[in-house]
C-alpha cells in the first residue's frame, strides 16, 4: 500500500466521523485505552508487546493532535 505523505484525509475523516472533531474526547479515549492495557492479564501480552502497543497509541494521539491543530 502506497500512501502520499500529505494525504491525511482518511485519518482526519475518521477523527471527524467517530469523535465528531472533539480533540479532547479523542485524546481521553486513547489515554483510557493505554491505562486499561495495564489491567489485561499478564499472559495476554509480553511486557515488550504491552509497552510497544502503548507507545504506538501515544504516538497516534500526538500525531493527530499535531495534524488537527496544524502544528508541525
Amino acid at each position: 500500500m502506497h500512501m502520499n505523505v500529505n494525504d491525511l484525509s482518511p485519518l482526519l475523516a475518521y477523527f471527524e466521523e467517530c469523535h465528531e472533531g472533539d480533540l479532547l474526547a479523542f485524546a481521553q479515549t486513547l489515554d483510557q485505552t493505554i491505562f486499561m492495557f495495564h489491567f489485561l492479564p499478564e499472559d495476554t501480552f509480553t511486557c515488550l508487546e504491552r509497552q510497544n502497543c502503548c507507545h504506538v497509541l501515544m504516538e497516534l494521539k500526538i500525531a493527530v493532535m499535531k495534524i488537527y491543530t496544524g502544528r508541525p
